[in-house]
C-alpha cells in the first residue's frame, strides 16, 4: 500500500484540493443530512419523448425540500427513460427541475442522457454531442444546482461535470462513470469509439481526480467518511449483457476502491449509484481480487464499504433516500415516503 499513498505529485494536489475546500471544516455540527435520488424522472412517456410537466417529481422534490434536516441533493444521473428521444426538451426541463430544489443539488450523468444517445430508439443522437450539451448546460460554474447553490471543486476541462465538496467528517466526489459499461468498448451500432479513446481520456482523468480525495482522506485524521457517487452499478452489472461488451470499464475503479478500504479500515467509504433498479443497501466489495469473469468473487466484505442503490422511478414516485452522517462519520440510510397526493 505504500506506494498508492506516497506518490509526492499527488499529494500535492490533494493538499491543494484541501486548501481549496478548508473553508467547510469550519461547518462542525453534531450531524447533517442529505438526500440521494436517481434514475427518474423516467415517466410518464408519450410516443417515445418524455412528457413535461411532471407533477409525481415536483411532489418528490417538494417532499425533500420540506425536511429541514436536509442540506443538499445528490443526483446520479439518469434523467430520462432508456428509450425515450435525446432531445433537447429532456435537459432544459430537468435543468429547471434541479433548480426548483431549495437547497443544493449535486448532478453527475448517467447513460441515457449520453452514452445510450445513439440508439434508434433515443433520437440516434451523438453521444459526445449530448454530453458536450451537458457540460455546457448544467455545469457552467464552479457552483452547485439549485436555488441556494454552494461552491464545488471541479475537475479541469473538459471534465468539470466531476465535483468536490467536503461537509465534516466526510468529503464527496462525484465522477462521471455511466452505465453501459462506462463507454468503453463501444464497437456495435452507430458512433463506435473501437480505440476507446473517449472512455480512456475521461476514465484517467476520473481516476486521477478520485485520486485527489483518497489521498486527502488517507492522510487526513478528520476525514472519516468517503461519499464517492456515479450513475454505474460496477459490481452486479459491470458489463451489461447483449451489448457486446468484452472488458470491463470499471476495473481501475473498483481496484482503487478496494487498495483505499483495505489500506484505512478506520474509515467508511459509501458509494450512491443507480442504473440497475434495485434499491439496496449493503456490502459488495470483498477481499478477493478481481478474476477476468467478475469484478466482486466470494470473498469477505469489507465492513467499512457500503453501497447504496437509489430508488428507480418507474410508474410512481413514492420514495428517496435520507443518509445521515454523524461526527464520528458514521451513516444512517433511511428510505423516505412522499405523501399521497
Amino acid at each position: 500500500m505504500k506506494n498508492l499513498f506516497s506518490n509526492y505529485h499527488v499529494v500535492r494536489a490533494a493538499i491543494s484540493v484541501a486548501a481549496l475546500i478548508l473553508g467547510s471544516e469550519a461547518n462542525t455540527q453534531p450531524q447533517f443530512s442529505f438526500a440521494a435520488i436517481g434514475d427518474l424522472p423516467y415517466e410518464p412517456v408519450a410516443s417515445g419523448r418524455q412528457v413535461y410537466p411532471i407533477p409525481q417529481y415536483e411532489r418528490l422534490i417538494a417532499d425533500i425540500n420540506s425536511d429541514p434536516s436536509i442540506e443538499f441533493t445528490v443526483h446520479i444521473g439518469d434523467i430520462k427513460a432508456g428509450n425515450t428521444l435525446c432531445e433537447d426538451d429532456v435537459y432544459l426541463n430537468n435543468f429547471a427541475y434541479f433548480n426548483s430544489f431549495q437547497n443544493p443539488v449535486i448532478f453527475t450523468p448517467g447513460d441515457n442522457e449520453w452514452t445510450d444517445c445513439h440508439r434508434a430508439n433515443n433520437g440516434s443522437f451523438n453521444p459526445l454531442e449530448r454530453l458536450a450539451l451537458i457540460r455546457m448546460l448544467f455545469y457552467d460554474s464552479n457552483k452547485s444546482l439549485g436555488q441556494n447553490p454552494m461552491p464545488l471543486f471541479k475537475d479541469k476541462a473538459p471534465y468539470v461535470e466531476n465535483s468536490i465538496w467536503r461537509q465534516r467528517p466526510a468529503i464527496f466526489v462525484t465522477l462521471n462513470q455511466p452505465g453501459s459499461n462506462n463507454n468503453r468498448n463501444r464497437t456495435t451500432g452507430l458512433f463506435q469509439d473501437p480505440a476507446d479513446s473517449e472512455y480512456t481520456l475521461r476514465n484517467d482523468s476520473n481516476m486521477e481526480f478520485l485520486d485527489k480525495v483518497l489521498h486527502l482522506a488517507h492522510f487526513n485524521p478528520q476525514i472519516k467518511l468517503v461519499v464517492i457517487a456515479s450513475q454505474a452499478n460496477p459490481f452486479e452489472r459491470f458489463i451489461e449483457p447483449n451489448q457486446g461488451y468484452t472488458v470491463s470499464g470499471y476495473a481501475d475503479f473498483i481496484a482503487k476502491l478496494r487498495a483505499f478500504v483495505a489500506a484505512n479500515p478506520d474509515k467508511n467509504v459509501l458509494y450512491i449509484h443507480g442504473d440497475t433498479h434495485t434499491p439496496r443497501v449493503n456490502h459488495p466489495l470483498t477481499d478477493i481480487y478481481p478474476s477476468p469473469a467478475q469484478l466482486t468473487p466470494a470473498g469477505t466484505p469489507y465492513p467499512n464499504f457500503t453501497r447504496l442503490e437509489v430508488y428507480a422511478q418507474t410508474a410512481a414516485f413514492t420514495k428517496w433516500y435520507k443518509v445521515t452522517v454523524d461526527p464520528e462519520g458514521a451513516f444512517l440510510i433511511e428510505a423516505q415516503v412522499v405523501p399521497a397526493q
